[in-house]
């Protein structure tokens, strides 16, 4: 089975090699290209087509955000995950908007790192549960009433809605419901259709500025 290819970018040299050194060690990734810039990360996305970028929200010489949305405009196959401080919440808002597969924070293990690479290449986006955590923190003071898209929502799909906002994954909605992972399937690619979203990650914004949730231990959760 052909090796998954990793385009890595990041400013500094030392991660660089620290990200794609722990991918070369593993059976399903082989890093085709690292990028220092946002100028070489769209030069090396076209010459070393890789299938994942993995990506700081902090390049020097250009907007990493918007780099992002310039990879998704013009190469929508190739999946992105942008590396993020839970601190930057600004950053967060923006590389979900940008379109970006999936967030997760600096300081993540390499299994976790590995894990989030396969669970982007099957289609899924992911918000890590501590970035969520800081995602709540922002806006759970500033409440939104629900748009009346919301009420579109039958009482299971909003359960639903909530455990995607909380970073719980298909596998582990469908546990928490009793439910099978195609069932679960079903129901997200439903309520993205009807809140007119194109991924989970949206989806998970939009619960939480409408205070679609419930207060939840998010972090300490999804570290289990």
């Amino acid at each position: 089975m052909a090796k998954l290819k990793i385009l890595v970018a990041d400013s500094h040299e030392v991660v660089r090699l620290g990200i794609s050194f722990i991918l070369n060690c593993t059976e399903e990734y082989e890093v085709v290209g690292e990028a220092g810039t946002c100028t070489e990360v769209i030069q090396k996305v076209v010459h070393c087509d890789p299938d994942v970028v993995i990506m700081d929200t902090c390049l020097n010489d250009c907007c990493a955000i918007d780099t992002c949305r310039i990879i998704k405009e013009k190469h929508p196959r190739v999946k992105i995950i942008m590396l993020t401080s839970p601190a930057d919440e600004d950053g967060i808002f923006d590389a979900i908007s940008a379109g970006a597969d999936g967030l997760l924070p600096k300081q993540i293990k390499s299994e976790e790192l590995t894990r989030a690479i396969r669970m982007v290449c099957e289609g899924k986006s992911l918000l890590d549960p501590l970035i969520t955590s800081k995602v709540m923190d922002r806006v759970k003071n500033n409440f939104v009433h629900p748009q009346r898209e919301e009420a579109l929502l039958n009482p299971q799909e909003k359960r639903i809605l909530t455990l995607i906002a909380e970073g719980k994954t298909n596998k582990e909605i469908a546990q928490t419901l009793m439910l099978s992972n195609n069932t679960i399937k079903n129901y997200v690619s439903g309520i993205l259709g009807k809140l007119n979203f194109s991924n989970r990650a949206e989806a998970a914004v939009y619960a939480v500025r409408n205070n679609l949730m419930r207060p939840t231990r998010i972090a300490a959760e999804g570290r289990k």
